[in-house]
């Protein structure tokens, strides 16, 4: 059951000091839901663009509560020894070419921000209009309308599991699981708050470590900027899956978006690029419709990020660059 305005009890008082620990004014430890109590919550709700600013504790809120306080509990730490690097493996030309058509789809076509995901159906993938069945239209945007769809974790969710020829194998339905979830957790079936099971990428994903320079520059450890990560990119993998951070005047906006960095190392120079779903999640509970943003990184765009963002990063492995388990990689269409 929700836990809200009214409530009492020992999950009011956890919650009161999880609020409290991340820095947020519940008021008074006492186990009564009062004004503060929803002031604070609604105020860390609107930190996380899935979330809306309900004032009310569900299973979404609670599971951006607890990575939330994983996160804080890191960056309290000293920084860990980098990993040692390896060369890349160059992505395998028909997963290039494969992924050349992806971007296509979902850039030139009208993919946008809002709560639709890639669904496994009829032995291809799908862009949905929303997070239930196909054919969707229980959600409402700042357009007045629904359309093919994905917000920052269910892109980056449909793209590993794509990617890595899940396929019949990819059971993620419901809410969308974190980052950090499908990137550490093993193979097996999870549990998921409010809808079905997901399989974790634990297997096919390594956290990348900071070599020093990013912490140097944000004072903050365990973390990569920008700079980090285009000076790296040539040692890094083809495909990296990132958890983002944005520092905004109230402070800092704790792994509210996730989104991929994309390494071209059979071209010169190795050109970066980042592939996301940008966009907000207004207070009315409309989505805005920002179409899916396919950006270069280089010396022009790197200050766009520089400044207020910091990363936590995965590369995707794979010996020679072929991913997944053999099967052919599959098409992506989008959903009329």
């Amino acid at each position: 059951m929700p836990i809200q305005t009214g409530s009492r009890g020992q999950d009011v008082r956890d919650l009161q000091l999880k609020l409290k620990a991340l820095g947020y004014d519940p008021g008074d430890i006492d186990g009564v839901f009062g004004p503060r109590t929803e002031a604070a919550l609604k105020q860390f709700q609107e930190h996380y663009e899935s979330l809306s600013p309900s004032g009310v504790l569900d299973a979404e809120t609670s599971a951006a509560l607890a990575q939330a306080l994983v996160i804080k509990a890191d960056a309290s730490t000293a920084p860990s020894a980098p990993q040692a690097a390896h060369p890349p493996a160059p992505c395998a030309p028909d997963v290039w070419e494969a992924f050349k058509q992806l971007v296509a789809v979902i850039t030139k076509s009208p993919v946008r921000y809002g709560p639709g995901r890639g669904l496994f159906h009829d032995q291809r993938w799908t862009v949905t209009r929303g997070p239930g069945a196909l054919g969707s239209t229980g959600w409402t945007s700042l357009i007045g309308a629904t359309y093919p769809s994905f917000h920052c974790s269910s892109w980056t969710n449909f793209f590993l599991g794509w990617l890595l020829r899940y396929n019949e194998r990819y059971t993620h339905a419901g809410n969308i699981p974190s980052l950090f979830d499908l990137c550490e957790q093993s193979d097996d079936l999870h549990a998921q708050p409010d809808g079905g099971p997901y399989r974790g990428y634990g297997p096919h994903c390594f956290e990348i470590t900071t070599d020093g320079s990013t912490s140097a520059r944000k004072k903050i450890p365990k973390v990569l900027d920008i700079r980090e990560l285009y000076d790296r990119r040539e040692t890094l993998p083809t495909f990296v899956v990132c958890g983002q951070s944005t520092h905004l005047p109230a402070g800092w906006r704790w792994w509210h978006h996730t989104l991929l960095f994309v390494i071209d190392h059979a071209t010169p120079g190795a050109p970066m690029h980042r592939l996301a779903a940008d966009g907000y999640h207004a207070a009315d509970g409309r989505w805005s419709a920002n179409p899916m943003q396919w950006i270069e990184i280089n010396e022009h765009t790197i200050p766009t990020y520089q400044e207020n963002v910091i990363y936590r990063g995965y590369g995707v492995r794979s010996d020679d660059g072929s991913y997944g388990d053999g099967r052919p990689i599959l098409s992506v269409v989008v959903e009329p």
